[in-house]
């Protein structure tokens, strides 16, 4: 499953470098090796450097990298997720907040607009980080007790 995971994240880098012809002049391995790291049936994972090269190509960010830090980022087990989704549950309430003082007065003024966006932006953060924790968990889970 772990070599499934990523070669979908090297198909999704090669193809944001433009394909394996372009990745290829992108970074210090050719096509060959290239069109292996997306293959779930190779041993072969993309080394770190030719990672970091494609992903400063493409300039769209952390693609593969970004993924597999994420699920670094809750791994340890139920008391992660937990953590997670409380930490999501506090930034609802804040922005529900946010959202209630802007509306108070029935008009919204561009600085909270601004902290709309921003209790926004938090919100998303944190739900990235409690589907990380599930993924980790998942990922970790013998697929005999997923059921």
């Amino acid at each position: 499953r772990p070599n499934r995971e990523h070669a979908r994240l090297a198909r999704q880098l090669i193809e944001a470098c433009g394909g394996l012809a372009e990745a290829a002049s992108a970074c210090r391995v050719g096509k060959s090796a290239l069109s292996s790291y997306q293959s779930p049936h190779e041993d072969q994972w993309m080394p770190v450097d030719v990672v970091d090269a494609l992903e400063i190509y493409a300039g769209r960010g952390p693609i593969y990298s970004g993924a597999i830090s994420d699920r670094r980022v809750v791994v340890a087990g139920a008391s992660n997720i937990g953590e997670a989704a409380c930490n999501l549950s506090e930034m609802v309430l804040e922005a529900q907040g946010v959202v209630r003082r802007a509306i108070a007065d029935g008009r919204v003024s561009p600085r909270e607009l601004d902290a709309i966006h921003a209790a926004e932006a938090d919100c998303e953060r944190a739900l990235d980080q409690l589907k990380a924790a599930r993924r980790a968990i998942e990922a970790a889970t013998p697929s005999t007790v997923k059921g």
